[in-house]
């Protein structure tokens, strides 16, 4: 199977400001993250951008499934709210963001739509 080679994106960026790799598809990227496990031992997981619809690589250990679906909840600035299918995907983005110093609490949403996470302790 042909595979063409990656590109850096225009419109997607790392938190230290360089273009992320972007891939047609999802077994485009899924290619690369194989290889990159096999060169250097560390796990990607393939994701599709809600930014720009191309699919980039985050390593595993970062990764959190989201839901696309959106409800009505919303944060204190008024944006959607991002919502995670299990309890225990949004308790694993909770403990990522402590790692950053952000303590997050898990609810579920009022909507029946995944569970949200929220600065306000429950």
């Amino acid at each position: 199977m042909y595979f063409s080679p990656p590109r850096k994106s225009s419109t997607c960026f790392s938190k230290s400001g360089n273009p992320l790799t972007e891939y047609d598809t999802v077994d485009e990227a899924q290619s690369s993250a194989d290889y990159e496990r096999e060169r250097i031992g560390c796990d990607f997981a393939p994701y599709q951008c809600p930014k720009c619809g191309k699919f980039h690589l985050k390593p595993r250990e970062f990764f959190v499934q989201k839901l696309t679906t959106r409800c009505s909840c919303s944060d204190v600035n008024g944006n959607a709210k991002d919502a995670y299918p299990t309890r225990a995907e949004a308790e694993k983005m909770a403990g990522i963001r402590a790692k950053a110093g952000v303590h997050l609490s898990v609810y579920e949403c009022p909507e029946e739509n995944g569970w949200h996470l929220t600065s306000h302790p429950f």
